[in-house]
């Protein structure tokens, strides 16, 4: 019989959690796809593992047996890779990650805290692209990236570190906030537009070029609201873009962190779509199926633990 792995953890963290939905959220699954998968697991033992008709969820009495032994398993899978990275890696200790801008800020706020248990282990940060997040991780040119969602590669694996909240920063002179109440309104009370006044031809969007991780959000906001700019503007720095932005020129799209740190936020007006929260994750990054050395794999959890 052939089994998935990976439903040793499904179950463990499920009994944990009494609940599938409060483990799909755990273990960044769907909960569809993880009632699917352990669903596929009873059929393939001919037992049931959970009584789904109780709440909160209760594990049988053959579940209490398959969380036992799953936890065995887990364990002695953990002193395997630990094994392996032993003779693959018998001198390593530095450890390369790759940053873009906001991984590097959040990868930087918890450094200190990482040396102060880890003071063994060398880290190297190398300033990337998103691209080149990921083609080095493919390549193996490093062992880790942090970098802003979406991620691109199917070859890539990875988990979310911290959301990264995005906002709609529009000049306060500007002819869509006539008639419309800003007295109130900062990045932390946002104005509220519908995607129809989004899509007005006159409005200029000041947007970021390709090599950025902000374009791939871009994108997938305009696709989302179905908003085609007639006008707009492609600008390297989102601090340039935001400032080009603040002279009057158009709107953008920026993290909370790049208003924060300009004197000229009071210039702008922030907004998000009504009914909708604008943001993209920070992540941490690996190469699907490496095996990671002990030192990077420490990292890699380290950063994991500090999430939201």
């Amino acid at each position: 019989m052939h089994m998935d792995t990976n439903v040793y953890r499904y179950v463990k963290v499920i009994a944990e959690s009494e609940s599938i939905s409060a483990a799909s959220r755990k273990l960044f699954i769907s909960q569809p796809a993880l009632t699917k998968q352990i669903g596929r697991l009873e059929e393939q033992l001919g037992i049931k593992l959970f009584e789904r008709n109780k709440s909160p969820l209760k594990v049988t009495e053959a579940g209490h047996v398959f969380v036992t032994y799953a936890a065995e398993y887990i364990e002695l899978e953990e002193k395997l890779k630990n094994e392996l990275r032993r003779v693959a890696y018998p001198e390593r200790r530095t450890v390369k990650v790759a940053t873009t801008a906001r991984g590097g800020s959040y990868i930087g706020n918890r450094t200190a805290a990482f040396l102060a248990t880890h003071s063994d282990i060398q880290l190297e940060y190398l300033d990337m692209s998103v691209v080149e997040c990921e083609s080095a991780l493919e390549s193996e040119i490093i062992d880790l990236a942090i970098y802003t969602d979406p991620v691109i590669s199917d070859k890539i694996e990875y988990m979310p570190l911290e959301v990264d909240p995005l906002v709609l920063a529009v000049p306060r002179n500007s002819k869509m906030l006539e008639n419309k109440d800003i007295s109130n309104n900062n990045f932390t009370s946002l104005l509220e537009l519908t995607p129809e006044e989004l899509r007005n031809p006159e409005i200029t969007y000041v947007l970021s070029t390709e090599n950025h991780s902000l374009y791939y959000a871009e994108c997938n906001f305009l696709k989302k609201y179905k908003i085609n700019p007639v006008q707009s503007l492609r600008v390297d720095f989102v601090d340039t873009r935001y400032s080009i932005a603040c002279s009057g020129v158009g709107i953008v799209l920026v993290p909370t962190a790049t208003i924060r740190e300009n004197k000229d936020r009071d210039k702008m007006a922030y907004c998000t779509v009504k009914g909708e929260s604008l943001y993209r994750y920070i992540v941490i990054a690996k190469k699907k199926g490496k095996i990671l050395s002990q030192e990077a794999e420490k990292v890699w959890r380290f950063m994991i633990e500090q999430r939201f």
